[in-house]
């Protein structure tokens, strides 16, 4: 049975909008109009909605099937705001926040002078929010935007728990990531040069769990911190992106990596070659069958690069294996019969639309003598 104390709980939120007579008023016409269907209080959450006032959801609950969403949780990332120019010539501002809760994070776009909290430092890591705006499909993923029909509450004497994601639940677009994971090979340090002319860095590495694996790249200062393979690390405030088909946990200034000494499982899933299907990464392995020539050939920016092909065979099948970067070397150290164990190569459609394992920069690559090689795969590389 509803008591006059939960109406009055959902009365609170409306006082500023309507006297308590016309919400009376209001909640017995939902209830006729309902044919006695629902209950006061269901009739009167009907009437806060129809107001604007909103039920808070979870993170993880908002779909861009809602229009208007309210939710708490934690800010975890907050970027600079900027300045822009409206067609009718008044100046704008905009600030992202990245707002977690234990269910997920979501980018929330603040305008004007909520905007402005940001430029004064009002919006620390950390500050617990509650956030009423708009659903909208932005550029990295579903965002909420606050403007001037929306609200921004802060919460004292609380604090919510952020998502751990386990590998297999990462997706592309998804930002405020905590995840963990046990470090399964490492890359190389590069270099590039930003559109201002200063020099940037860039390296990369794999970590796995016991549901998956995925490729962690490292921005700038996050490339000095050194791990080995079977380290495990925690990373903290990542965001994930789509690259050349596979999805990537990318880690910038807003994000935080470090050595952990929990336990983390993972066990190798290797590929049979008959079972690699189009556009996926795979781990396998085989006997090289065939092995080609080297060829450097110049990029679209001038640089050199260089790719060679090796076929490569198991008791299911043979597959084509295009190597590229310094992974082309490799036709100078291998022969006819060497095992090759390949991670994370990427499968996709080659000459005469066979599916071919490109492996670059993002792969690792490992030989060993034929001695350890199946008996069926030493047949097979013999003839």
């Amino acid at each position: 049975m509803e008591t006059m104390d939960d109406l009055s709980q959902i009365y609170e939120r409306l006082q500023s909008r309507i006297t308590l007579d016309e919400f009376k008023e209001k909640v017995q016409e939902k209830i006729d109009l309902m044919g006695g269907l629902c209950d006061e209080k269901t009739a009167a959450k009907l009437v806060a909605h129809d107001l604007g006032i909103l039920e808070t959801m979870k993170i993880g609950e908002i779909s861009l099937d809602q229009k208007n969403v309210s939710f708490v949780g934690k800010v975890t990332q907050v970027d600079e705001p900027r300045e822009f120019s409206r067609d009718d010539g008044s100046l704008g501002r905009v600030a992202n926040l990245i707002v977690s809760d234990e269910t997920g994070s979501i980018r929330v776009v603040l305008w004007d002078e909520l905007a402005d909290l940001v430029k004064v430092d009002e919006l620390p890591i950390g500050q617990m929010l509650k956030i009423s705006g708009y659903v909208k499909d932005g550029y990295a993923g579903i965002e909420v935007n606050v403007g001037r029909n929306g609200r921004l509450e802060f919460i004292a004497d609380m604090d919510i728990k952020t998502k751990m994601y386990k590998i297999s639940d990462i997706a592309s677009g998804i930002s405020g990531i905590n995840t963990i994971g046990k470090v399964l090979s490492t890359g190389e340090t590069r270099t590039f040069s930003r559109k201002d002319g200063s020099e940037g860095y860039v390296c990369g590495l794999t970590i796995g769990d016991e549901t998956d694996r995925i490729r962690v790249v490292l921005w700038n200062d996050h490339t000095k911190e050194k791990f080995a393979i079977g380290d495990v690390i925690e990373i903290t405030n990542g965001y994930s992106r789509e690259n050349y088909g596979r999805t990537e946990i990318h880690l910038d200034r807003h994000g935080k990596i470090e050595k952990s000494s929990k336990d983390v499982s993972y066990s190798e899933h290797i590929t049979k070659i008959a079972d690699i299907g189009i556009n996926e990464s795979y781990d396998t392995m085989g006997v090289v069958t065939e092995v080609g020539v080297k060829r450097e050939f110049t990029r679209g920016d001038g640089s050199l690069g260089k790719v060679a092909n090796i076929r490569i065979s198991d008791d299911t099948g043979g597959i084509q294996v295009a190597l590229w970067g310094e992974h082309a070397d490799l036709v100078d150290q291998i022969n006819i019969g060497t095992q090759i164990k390949i991670t994370d190569g990427y499968a996709k459609a080659g000459w005469n639309d066979d599916i071919e394992l490109n492996v670059d920069w993002r792969s690792t690559v490992n030989t060993k003598d034929l001695c350890d090689v199946d008996s069926n795969l030493r047949k097979r590389s013999n003839g």
